[in-house]
């Protein structure tokens, strides 16, 4: 398996050209806003941060009440994709332990975003969750409108979770920073805009992987049994999108959040501007 930053027009075997400063022993959370999502769009890094000395973690937000086919697996879906889910995470590299559920109602996720009128809910549990664990990354879903619960988590991300490091909330847990964060994509988003050459990329990391582990994914995907039908609409040709020369491609995009404000062009500006005498 290979990583690559496509800003530096770098690849090569090591983790921290996806994550930079990477550690070993390292946490990383997988946000999937349905339990099948970081199966589908972070498989090959949730590998890779299994087999680089690092532990994954999967987030769940919503509990997949919605995803049956038929009217009598309406009673036994829920319960049917937390065992697919433990089983299909195994495969990856993730432990049962280390699944995380919130059992949020399908396309419910969106009104979980925040504290609300009374407070708590997934807000305070995200926070305490990150800070038990001591989550240092956090990859999940892109803010495209390929399904709400998959925006809703992206808000999640940008919302929540930077606010495990700060000082406050103290019976949640000691502050715990998250050093990155990396949106990916399950169907759609990334699309490099026409035109521009390598200035057209959208994404700026990849992860290359082999036969191997596009197999381990297509294995995991399996699992989820009862998402059969849903899936083999859209899976093979979506997966065989990935292939390039042999390998599978998977890319993400870094979000940086609270980047401090570079105040030298103003002090440029400044310097360059005619004082008024009134």
């Amino acid at each position: 398996m290979e990583f690559v930053d496509f800003a530096a027009l770098r690849r090569g075997p090591a983790l921290d050209l996806v994550f930079p400063g990477w550690r070993p022993g390292e946490r990383v959370a997988f946000y999937a806003p349905h339990d099948d999502d970081a199966a589908l769009g972070a498989g090959y890094l949730i590998q890779a941060v299994a087999a680089q000395s690092g532990r994954p973690f999967v987030v769940i937000f919503c509990k997949g009440d919605a995803g049956y086919s038929t009217a009598e697996e309406k009673a036994t879906i829920v319960a049917a994709r937390k065992k697919e889910a433990a089983a299909a995470y195994k495969i990856l590299g993730v432990g049962k332990g280390d699944i995380k559920r919130f059992e949020v109602p399908d396309f419910g996720l969106m009104a979980e975003v925040g504290r609300g009128g009374g407070g708590g809910g997934v807000f305070d549990a995200l926070v305490a969750f990150l800070r038990e664990n001591a989550i240092s990354r956090i990859a999940f879903t892109s803010g495209s409108f390929e399904h709400w619960d998959h925006t809703a988590a992206f808000f999640q991300a940008l919302y929540t979770s930077p606010q495990a490091g700060d000082p406050i909330l103290a019976d949640l847990g000691a502050p715990s920073p998250i050093r990155s964060y990396l949106a990916y994509s399950v169907w759609s988003d990334f699309e490099p805009a026409p035109g521009r050459g390598l200035h057209a990329l959208r994404a700026d990391k990849g992860v290359l992987a082999d036969a191997g582990h596009e197999d381990a994914v297509m294995r995991a995907l399996a699992a989820f049994k009862s998402q059969g039908r849903i899936m083999q609409q859209t899976v093979a040709a979506a997966r065989a999108r990935r292939r390039i020369g042999g390998r599978y491609l998977e890319i993400y995009q870094t979000v940086i959040l609270r980047r401090p404000i570079d105040y030298r062009p103003y002090a440029t500006a400044l310097a360059n501007c005619r004082r008024s005498a009134t």
